[in-house]
C-alpha cells in the first residue's frame, strides 16, 4: 500500500493541534480530515503536506482509516487512562476514546457505546455496540431487525429468539412511542 503523509492542524477556539496523517491519495486525506475534525468538534482544520508528530491519537485514526481492525482480536488502547477507561487530551479537553470513533464514523452523538468484549482497555470498534439509550438491551441494527420482523408479522417470542434477548424487552421496545409507529 502505497501511502502519503499529510499533516492535519484542527482548530477549537484559540486551541490547535498538529495530527499525522497516512492517506492513500489527497482525497482520501481530505476524507480523513473531515472525519477526524468532526470527532474533536473542530471549529476549522488546515490539511497540508508534511509531517506531524505521530502519537496515540494519530495512529487510532488511521488504523479507523485504513479499517485495519480485526474482528476477533482486541485492539488494547496504550494511551492515557481516565478511571481505568481509554482517553486522550488534546485541543484542552478530554476525549473519551471510544465516542470519539463515534464522531469518526458519524454514527449518532446520541448513541451509548457499550464495549462486548469486556475488555476495559479495547477501543476496537467491531467489538462496541451502539445503543440507543444507556440500558438498552439492543443496538441500532438490531432494532432495525427488531422492526422489519415485526412489519412482517413475527411474533414477539420469535423476534426475541432471533435476537437472543428476553421477550420483555422487545415488548418494552415496542411499547415504546418512538418504534410504536408501523406495529
Amino acid at each position: 500500500m502505497n501511502s502519503e503523509q499529510y499533516s492535519l492542524l484542527v482548530s477549537k477556539a484559540q486551541t490547535q493541534v498538529k495530527i499525522s496523517v497516512k492517506a492513500l491519495d489527497a482525497a482520501h486525506a481530505q476524507g480523513q480530515a473531515l472525519d477526524i475534525a468532526r470527532s474533536l468538534e473542530a471549529d476549522r482544520f488546515e490539511l497540508g503536506y508534511g509531517i506531524a508528530k505521530h502519537n496515540k491519537l494519530s495512529e487510532l485514526f488511521e488504523k479507523l482509516a485504513y479499517n485495519d481492525f480485526d474482528h476477533k482480536e482486541c485492539y488494547d488502547w496504550q494511551g492515557s487512562l481516565v478511571n481505568k477507561v481509554p482517553a486522550v487530551y488534546t485541543l484542552n479537553k478530554r476525549f473519551y476514546v471510544r465516542p470519539l470513533i463515534l464522531g469518526y464514523l458519524d454514527i449518532s452523538k446520541d448513541a451509548v457505546v457499550k464495549n462486548v468484549c469486556k475488555n476495559p482497555l479495547c477501543v476496537n470498534p467491531y467489538h462496541n455496540q451502539y445503543l440507543h439509550e444507556k440500558n438498552s438491551k439492543i443496538g441500532g441494527g438490531d432494532l432495525q431487525m427488531l422492526l422489519a420482523f415485526r412489519s412482517q408479522g413475527a411474533s414477539v417470542p420469535q423476534i426475541a429468539k432471533a435476537l437472543n434477548v428476553h421477550r420483555s424487552t422487545i415488548y418494552r421496545i415496542l411499547k415504546d412511542e418512538r418504534f410504536s409507529s408501523g406495529t
